[in-house]
């Protein structure tokens, strides 16, 4: 991204996020959800386990990343072209 697309991903990221899920009801469930499966996993496993898990967690988060920021790009293209029309 560029630096002033990434100004405006941090700006929506530290203000506009929270808020936003916070609108979306079934969003806290699904985060208590995810948080108990991942504790109950992580029970069955060994320390080399865990080790992977946590791996494959960073892996995927910084997978979700990229397309927050895709999203976070298309939206504001398409915000773009609508104004510009």
């Amino acid at each position: 991204m560029t630096d002033a697309m990434n100004v405006l991903y941090s700006y929506a990221q530290d203000y506009l996020e929270k808020p936003l899920l916070a609108l979306e009801p079934d969003y806290a469930e699904a985060q208590r959800e995810a948080q108990a499966q991942a504790e109950a996993f992580l029970a069955l496993l060994d320390d080399r386990g865990r080790e992977l898990f946590d791996d494959l967690l960073d892996g995927q988060h910084h997978l979700s990343s990229f397309h927050g920021q895709a999203m976070f790009r298309a939206g504001f293209q398409i915000a773009m072209d609508l104004t510009a029309k």
